[in-house]
């Protein structure tokens, strides 16, 4: 069992651009990311709908999913004044489309 879920929509599955930093030679991106859509409850009552960066490794069981609402355990990281999200690939099942059916690999 997981602590933190993400509930939302997958919309998006991509492979990060890769390149290297002019300045200190660093190499970045190459990682795989889902974007999830997801809704945000305001102290008004509105709800806002945010796009959510998840970096994940195995792209499979996400791209099956694409347009479906699904529950995803992460865990998080602070990253400046905003949180980072991954996903925690060995939570069990790693994948929940919200009618109830799990996505296994």
């Amino acid at each position: 069992m997981n602590y933190l879920t993400l509930n939302g929509r997958i919309d998006n599955v991509l492979l990060t651009p890769e390149g290297v930093n002019k300045e200190t030679g660093e190499a970045y991106g190459g990682r795989h990311r889902v974007q999830l859509i997801i809704e945000k409850r305001l102290k008004n009552g509105e709800v806002a709908k945010e796009f959510v960066n998840l970096n994940v490794e195995d792209v499979h069981l996400f791209k099956r999913a694409i347009g479906a609402f699904v529950s995803v355990p992460v865990g998080a990281m602070p990253d400046g004044r905003s949180v980072r999200f991954y996903h925690d690939r060995l939570s069990d099942p790693p994948l929940t489309i919200q009618e109830g059916l799990t996505v296994q690999e």
